[in-house]
């Protein structure tokens, strides 16, 4: 409910801005047409504006209510209260004699909108009732004029002349004289030719759906004029004497019925017509566009979202709460109290531990509100306070603030200008709101808030991060926000002043108190179960976020990466061994998989190569909490499965679940050789020099053909489709075998590709009469220039052991000018120089086309390549060539 209220109140917001720039700039100028299409486009323009996010890194004035306390309490109304567990609650419960609230006020809200748009909804099914009665009555007595395309329909009184879509209700009781009927027709036939029923029905769907909007009733009120402004100005280009037209306008008033769906000629708007006839005809351009950068304006205000906002990253997981549980649980033995726990949608403060209000105690640790109740004495509050301390361990959130770094971080931190000033105000304050019943029993602890201090040193965005309760947090942060606060110097970062998050402490301890009352305050001090936070490099690991991590590939790509290098133990095999190994890893906010951990075995041999298998993984999608990558924990189960009962698909059998595995005929040797023989090093990859490995998977059938195969990680550059090619043309294999039969099985096949540098460093290259040839006969086609084509030709040549030219064609083209532009130029080119003596040598040649239009150029990274530039005026020269 809060991003819908938010929503509507940006795009109102939108729209009466809107209708602003109308006011201003559009309403008393004729420039009728443009003032139609303005009208009819912003109303879509208000609903978009609020939808669209554009991250920027700057600070920038905001209307959203985000940040505003309504939104939050709408945002915390809005999330159904989930009760974590309740603890200790008495057996008897007594039930309100009240009937239960079956409706909230949201509930309310959208039946009275609902019903407001039924009423609306039917009130103009009852116009378009009324007007198809009226069309019935004069059904008979109705003419179609074929040269207007239209219908005439008299009314015989019963509502002025109006028209809707094709047709044209005529008052034929009104006493007109020919001029003036001939000059009310052309009126009304302006709004069926230029179409403005669906305009008007436009808007009556607009307010049936947004009546709640003020500026829809403003712009629709709008759209009537401007449609009138429009027939207005199309009679007076048609009447000669033009000062009786107006007078027409007067004369005639309203009669009958109205119909709002209509077009009519005279309504409210008729001083406002006769006042826009007798205005200058000529339109202010400088006002009709100072709408482009006042929509821009408004789009940047509404959609340019700060990328800085603060954000909260819950600490909370399933296990964490369990803990919680677990704790509450065991306290129940000690203290006579009954404990409810709720979830807290965006929490504020990190924690915030409230006044004891009689037998009550309210909680905030983390994003877990613990509602304490029948607290039936001090010594009782004392030992809850005491379990609170324990709770708050493992009720932990973190907080992150965007582009703004935390002091820890800086030069020179923030600091107060004058310490003894602030440390003495903070413990005037701290006193004024401490209630002398809490310093009595001695509740002692640190009282820590977190804040920004901006470049001005100006505090900000205050929180409780460390709470003392009894009221004292809320007291101390708003005099810290006061204007009465003692002033900080900003924080410094390589010499300049930047905004930093800080936190300040005070230490409020109680001696006397504490003693007296000292087993209290320590009753469950390490009594409780507990679990320490799993820190990796520094950082948190989350066991529940909202984005968990996936593989790159996804699961499917997982599974086959699992079933291509998963190797059943033999000494599992021979023992008769399976089940699923249950394993612990971390996906680190890069995406890196580290800390892997058996959680549950089957055996030694089988646990090992679940962890020899997730130790080669590739690099995951890290996990995401409120947009933000973190460290997740991950659980994974690896299942080995005997021949038993195998439920593989479609009858494969994995690698793992085979007795023989297939194998190449003749062994791995006699692949190797076939690949050696039959490689074809794509010729891009090798003047790029591209080196890899092609990780492929496919299918040994039953009679040993290979089928399905499919890249499971590639390098590019053609190559993956030459590693496919090799694979798909192999000879047949020998099968895998089970249970004495032939099956079908998946392989894993890598095909390495590596250059041999004896090659790559003799390939052929161009001679300088090659190139000086290309710079005398290579020119940019006059059609592609003025067409404004641009790109890079690549063109392959085969050339002999002396290096000329036999054979050339086009792998990558542009337009038919330009291919055979550069065709031509090597029709009779020198040769290159041969490094060493080759048959049919193939080398790609790169010649890019540009227009030197100021825009930057991208070259095609393969070696000798020439760039043929054009410029767009004829007063430069035509063409200019460079290696």
């Amino acid at each position: 409910m809060a991003a819908l209220v938010d929503y509507i109140w940006q795009s109102i917001f939108c729209l009466l801005f809107f209708y602003g720039i109308y006011w201003v700039f559009l309403r008393n100028e004729k420039a009728f047409v443009v003032t139609r299409i303005y009208i009819l486009i912003t109303p879509i323009l208000a609903l978009l504006f609020p939808l669209v996010e554009i991250p920027v890194g700057f600070e920038k004035p905001d209307i959203s209510i985000e940040h505003s306390q309504l939104f939050r309490a709408l945002s915390v109304e809005q999330v159904p209260e989930e009760v974590v567990g309740t603890f200790g609650l008495p057996e008897v419960t007594v039930q309100s004699t009240k009937l239960p609230v079956l409706l909230e006020i949201k509930d309310y809200l959208l039946i009275a909108y609902l019903s407001l748009v039924v009423f609306l909804t039917l009130n103009l099914f009852w116009q378009l009732m009324q007007m198809r009665l009226i069309q019935e009555k004069g059904w008979y007595q109705t003419t179609y004029k074929l040269r207007e395309k239209y219908f005439l329909i008299p009314t015989y009184g019963l509502t002025p002349i109006f028209s809707y879509f094709n047709k044209l209700f005529w008052d034929d009781t009104e006493k007109l004289t020919f001029e003036e009927k001939d000059q009310i027709l052309k009126h009304e036939l302006v709004h069926i030719k230029q179409k403005h029923t669906w305009d008007i029905l436009y808007y009556q769907i607009l307010t049936i759906l947004f009546w709640f909007n003020p500026a829809i009733h403003l712009m629709k009120s709008a759209l009537v004029d401007v449609h009138e402004y429009l027939a207005d100005e199309n009679v007076l280009k048609q009447t000669e004497n033009k000062s009786t037209y107006p007078k027409l306008i007067a004369k005639i008033a309203f009669k009958g019925m109205d119909l709002p769906i209509g077009n009519y000629f005279i309504r409210s708007t008729t001083l406002k017509r006769i006042l826009m006839i007798k205005k200058n005809s000529k339109p202010n351009w400088f006002k009709l566009t100072m709408i482009i950068p006042l929509t821009i304006m408004l789009m940047g205000l509404i959609s340019m979202k700060t990328k800085s906002a603060m954000s909260i990253l819950m600490h909370g997981s399933i296990e964490r709460i369990e803990l919680i549980r677990q704790q509450l649980i065991d306290s129940q033995d000690s203290i006579d109290v009954s404990i409810k726990v709720k979830r807290l949608a965006n929490p504020k403060h990190y924690e915030l531990i409230g006044p004891r209000e009689g037998d009550k105690l309210k909680v905030q640790l983390g994003e877990l509100v613990y509602e304490f109740s029948e607290i039936s004495s001090d010594e009782e509050y004392m030992k809850v306070r005491s379990l609170i301390k324990e709770l708050r361990k493992n009720s932990q959130i973190a907080k992150s603030y965007g582009d703004i770094p935390f002091s820890t971080k800086a030069n020179v931190a923030p600091r107060p200008a004058d310490a003894t000033e602030w440390q003495n105000f903070l413990q005037d304050k701290i006193n004024e709101a401490l209630p002398a019943k809490e310093k009595a029993l001695g509740l002692g602890s640190i009282l820590r808030i977190e804040f920004i201090v901006d470049q001005n040193g100006k505090i900000s965005n205050p929180v409780i991060k460390e709470s003392f309760g009894s009221g004292v947090d809320e007291k101390l942060i708003q005099a810290i926000s006061s204007p009465k606060a003692p002033k900080w110097i900003p924080g410094e970062v390589n010499g300049k002043n930047v905004p930093m998050v800080h936190d300040t402490s005070v230490s409020l301890y109680f001696s006397e108190g504490m003693m007296r009352n000292a087993d209290a305050h320590s009753f469950f001090q390490n009594k409780l179960a507990d679990t320490p936070l799993i820190i990796y490099n520094g950082e948190e690991v989350f066991d529940l976020v909202e984005a968990p991590p996936v593989p790159h590939d996804g699961y499917d790509g997982w599974n086959q990466f699992l079933r291509a290098n998963l190797r059943y133990p033999q000494e599992a095999i021979e023992a008769g061994e399976e089940g699923t190994v249950y394993l612990s890893f971390i996906v680190s906010r890069e995406g890196k998989l580290d800390q892997f951990e058996v959680i549950r075995g089957v055996s030694p041999s089988l646990d090992s190569e679940a962890l020899r298998v997730l130790a080669h993984s590739p690099d995951w999608t890290p996990g995401t909490q409120r947009g933000i990558p973190v460290n997740v924990k991950m659980r994974l189960p690896i299942k080995f499965k005997g021949s038993k009962d195998s439920d593989n698909q479609n009858g494969i059998t994995s690698i793992d679940q085979v007795d023989k595995m297939a194998s190449p005929a003749g062994g791995f040797s006699n692949w190797q050789t076939y690949i050696n023989n039959n490689l074809r090093y794509p010729l891009q990859a090798q003047q790029l020099q591209i080196e890899g490995t092609v990780y492929l998977a496919a299918t040994v059938d039953s009679n040993g053909k290979i089928t399905n195969p499919q890249v499971l990680r590639g390098i590019g550059f053609q190559c993956d489709q030459e590693a496919l090619r090799l694979v798909t043309s192999s000879p047949d294999w020998i099968p895998a075998f089970k249970e004495g039969k032939s099956v079908d099985s998946i392989i894993r096949i890598p095909i390495k590709f590596e250059l041999d540098k004896s090659i790559t460093s003799t390939q052929a290259i161009p001679t300088d009469d090659f190139k000086f040839h290309m710079r005398s006969h290579l020119k940019y086609p006059t059609k592609a220039r003025e067409n404004n084509e641009m790109g890079t030709v690549i063109s392959k040549l085969v050339l002999n052991e002396k290096g000329k030219i036999i054979k050339t064609s086009i792998v990558q083209g542009l337009s038919k000018e330009i291919n055979e532009e550069v065709l031509k130029a090597l029709a009779n080119a020198p040769e290159w120089k041969i490094q060493k003596p080759l048959k049919n040598q193939e080398v790609l040649f790169p010649v890019s086309f540009r227009i030197h239009d100021g825009t930057k150029y991208e070259r095609s990274n393969l070696p000798n390549e020439i760039k043929v530039t054009a410029y767009p005026s004829s007063s430069k020269p035509e063409r200019n060539l460079s290696f």
